[in-house]
């Protein structure tokens, strides 16, 4: 089966993955870290990058066997049948930094306002970058969010969750936090790691895991997972899974999922997720 039989672009930018992305003609535009990537519509393989540091293989995740994972994961009549109605849909490989603010800035909020944050956050201290005549903005540095006061923060829209982009950008600039180290560490040991930073907590460490650190094995839940995971896998415990959980539930639920599942239970997640969302009619 050919790569593009196995992928979806533009269903998976806007699967709640990412919340950069914007169409301009044929055209879709996205902010990866500090480039801006270009695709055409018909032609996602063909992705650009400017500065020209990333490519689609990257940001695809096509070195992924998705006829395997997607067998592997494809052990009930729920997630079969998932797979079949959302062909494409796969999992985006983003820039850690990013999705590290990106998630911060989701706590407690709904994707257009995920998006009209993280766009202030890149137009007030990101770089300037031209692509095809138009001005975009990169995504800013830790180092650029650590020199904004947290006042600046919570004058691009941020609110409360300035205090923890704050807290995060300086552990990165100041070399405390090596976000490329935890690539390479267990799921357990980095999670650990990511729930020491201020403001991060089981769901936003799992996301990070999931969609930057190649942690393919973590399993986010959200509102939406534990609804879905109450309405159809209930018979996997004995414990009724409500739509707020504490840590403890969070991590006993989350561990259970990712051995049923297995390796690429993030696949599973991202299926599920998007479901939940669609069948709610909710606007992406």
């Amino acid at each position: 089966m050919s790569v593009l039989q196995h992928l979806n672009a533009e269903l998976s930018i806007n699967s709640g993955q990412e919340f950069l992305w914007e169409r301009v003609g044929n055209n879709w535009y996205g902010i990866h870290g500090g480039s801006v990537v270009r695709f055409s519509a018909a032609d996602p393989l063909g992705l650009e990058s400017f500065p020209d540091c990333v490519s689609a293989e990257e940001i695809f995740r096509l070195d992924d066997d998705m006829g395997a994972i997607l067998g592997e994961i494809s052990h009930d009549p729920l997630m079969k049948s998932l797979v079949a109605t959302y062909p494409g849909l796969r999992l985006m490989r983003q820039d850690a930094e990013q999705c590290l603010f990106s998630f911060l800035c989701a706590s407690n909020t709904n994707i257009p306002m995920i998006r009209r944050m993280l766009r202030s956050l890149c137009a007030r201290f990101g770089r300037q970058v031209q692509v095809d005549g138009q001005k975009f903005h990169a995504f800013p540095s830790a180092k650029a969010l650590d020199r904004a006061s947290e006042a600046e923060l919570r004058a691009a829209g941020l609110g409360y969750r300035a205090k923890a982009i704050k807290a995060a950008a300086r552990e990165i600039a100041r070399g405390s936090l090596d976000l490329e180290s935890l690539k390479k560490a267990s799921y357990k040991d980095a999670k650990a790691r990511l729930l020491e930073i201020y403001g991060v907590g089981p769901k936003i460490a799992d996301c990070v895991l999931l969609f930057s650190l190649e942690k393919l094995d973590a399993f986010p839940i959200d509102v939406w997972i534990a609804r879905a995971l109450a309405n159809h896998y209930d018979w996997l415990s004995d414990k009724k899974t409500s739509d707020k959980l504490t840590a403890r539930q969070y991590e006993d639920l989350s561990s259970q999922m990712r051995r049923y599942f297995g390796r690429h239970a993030g696949y599973a997640q991202q299926y599920l997720y998007y479901h939940m969302r669609q069948a709610a009619g909710k606007r992406w």
